[in-house]
């Protein structure tokens, strides 16, 4: 059974009431361009979600934006933000200056982007705004308790740090970022708190301002986030959650979002899904929005199709680390699952990953042409689109939509990632390599030359074999040595290397008569 049906049947199994669903949540911060490392977080509950709907359970999947969170720095990659802006809410600060959008904040800027990214991949949850939630008094009376209870939960954080438990400390602990009323920033001391009228008077250490904010009066308050995380767990009744590896050591946010759920919030934590870091190959520093080191959806959805992508992530444990990169891996993933999909389409595959490919959504009814074959005609034609979908579509085998579908991306992967893959056919017969081959191989020239003339009323297995016995040798070894060489001597003679596509695929692209003049000499 696959991790994610694992998980949900867990889910069902602790779900007593079956007339309300079971949520599901996750949570992302617009810090800045959402990365594929922060996707592994939304795709875990995603798949855990569509697997419950696939055991006949209702889900409800949430994903809250910390957007009333503080800007803490300007990520590298991001432009047209003044520094005077950091400590104030990602909703409170205007987007990049430089970024021609008719965004609100800096905050929404990043969500509409991501938000966009997500259902390109079939992806729409029930988004949450936590700066609408807090502002709109939703949080109201969880803030309330909190600030009562502020001591106890300085107690209970203080179990599982290492630093001893300071009196002073205690009793000037205030467990929520309070915005200034005149500034807006969060540089704010709290003098002190009446808990019968629920003010809290503030000095701001930014501005000088000296105010008051009440609970229930368009207060600018928001909890801390080790606090702020199990009272949202009761407040939307969460039964699972996936959280990464930082969060999920002993004594880590877990473990002490753990405790305050159940002693201030008397709310049991959700079933809880670590998962490790998804990184950039060749690169040994974890992905971050605000050192500009990423990969974004974009970026993925720019090679691969959005079923593919959901495979990279569900294929993996959510405990297991995984690179991505976009060299040679990419022909690798594809073919890879690719060989899967058939494989569902001849009922050949076991119960996990039959699980696994319907966890991505792919079609299959939708017959697509080979990423690779794809990208071995573009690496003949210049990367050519308009000629290799002319040769697609005589193959007569796919729709114009699915050969877009795969043409569209391999294109784009060589143009940006892949140049060295592009060969240039040679324009004139050379002569000084034909020399240097042996008889044995002249011979079999030859009649590759005659076998050309009939090579269009072929299909690609007939003509493979008709090539394959070219070769004379009843020695097996000595036969695979002979057709190894042959093969060899027409990529040198046609494209100057010593390896390239398919023969069948190297006619089609070059001709049967252009061939010929390029692998027979007189």
């Amino acid at each position: 059974m696959h991790w994610a049906f694992q998980i949900a049947t867990n889910l069902i199994q602790q779900h007593e009431d079956q007339q309300t669903p079971i949520t599901c949540a996750s949570g992302v911060s617009p810090s800045g361009y959402v990365h594929v490392g922060n996707f592994r977080e939304i795709a875990t509950t995603y798949f855990v979600t569509r697997a419950l709907k696939e055991l006949g359970a209702t889900p409800r999947y949430i994903l809250s934006w910390d957007d009333y969170d503080r800007l803490r720095k300007i990520p590298k990659n991001v432009t047209g933000v003044a520094e005077e802006n950091i400590g104030m809410p990602y909703t409170k600060v205007a987007p990049p200056t430089d970024s021609k959008t008719t965004a609100a904040s800096y905050g929404a800027y990043f969500e509409a982007m991501f938000i966009d990214d997500l259902a390109k991949l079939n992806i729409k949850p029930e988004f949450i705004f936590e700066t609408e939630r807090y502002e709109n008094g939703a949080y109201d009376d969880e803030l309330a308790l909190v600030l009562t209870n502020r001591k106890k939960i300085y107690d209970i954080l203080s179990r599982f740090r290492t630093e001893a438990a300071n009196d002073a400390e205690r009793e000037t602990y205030f467990p929520i970022s309070l915005y200034c009323d005149q500034c807006g920033h969060d540089m704010t001391t709290i003098s002190a708190y009446d808990e019968k009228s629920q003010t809290l008077s503030y000095e701001c250490r930014n501005c000088g301002h000296h105010g008051t904010q009440t609970i229930g009066q368009h207060q600018h308050i928001k909890l801390h986030w080790k606090i702020d995380w199990p009272m949202r767990w009761r407040y939307e009744k969460v039964a699972f959650e996936p959280g990464g590896k930082d969060h999920s050591s002993k004594n880590g946010s877990f473990d002490v979002a753990k405790a305050i759920a159940k002693e201030i919030f008397d709310w049991q934590a959700p079933l809880y899904q670590p998962y490790d870091f998804v990184n950039i190959k060749g690169q040994t520093m974890k992905m971050s929005s605000s050192t500009g080191n990423i990969l974004t959806l974009p970026d993925l959805l720019s090679i691969y199709t959005p079923e593919l992508v959901l495979y990279l992530y569900a294929k993996y444990q959510p405990k297991a680390q995984f690179d991505l990169g976009l060299d040679d891996d990419v022909l690798r993933n594809y073919a890879e699952f690719e060989r899967l999909v058939q494989k569902a389409k001849t009922s050949e595959l076991d119960e996990m990953n039959q699980q696994l490919l319907t966890l991505t959504g792919v079609d299959l009814e939708q017959t697509y042409p080979s990423f690779n074959h794809v990208v071995s005609i573009l690496s003949l034609t210049a990367n050519n689109q308009a000629i290799a979908k002319d040769l697609l579509k005589n193959e007569a085998a796919y729709t114009e939509e699915a050969i877009n579908y795969i043409l569209e991306r391999a294109s784009y992967w060589i143009e940006n990632d892949a140049k060295t893959r592009l060969v240039t056919i040679n324009q004139q017969p050379d002569q000084k390599t034909y020399e240097q081959l042996s008889a044995t191989v002249k011979e079999q020239l030859e009649k590759f030359a005659q076998l050309l003339e009939t090579a269009t009323t072929l299909d690609d297995d007939e003509l493979m074999q008709k090539i394959y016995d070219l070769s004379d040798a009843t020695d097996k070894k000595e036969k695979r040595t002979e057709q190894k060489e042959l093969f060899s001597a027409i990529y040198q003679l046609t494209l100057n290397q010593d390896h390239g596509p398919r023969i069948p695929l190297l006619i089609k692209v070059v001709g049967p008569e252009k061939l010929k003049q390029l692998i027979h000499f007189d």
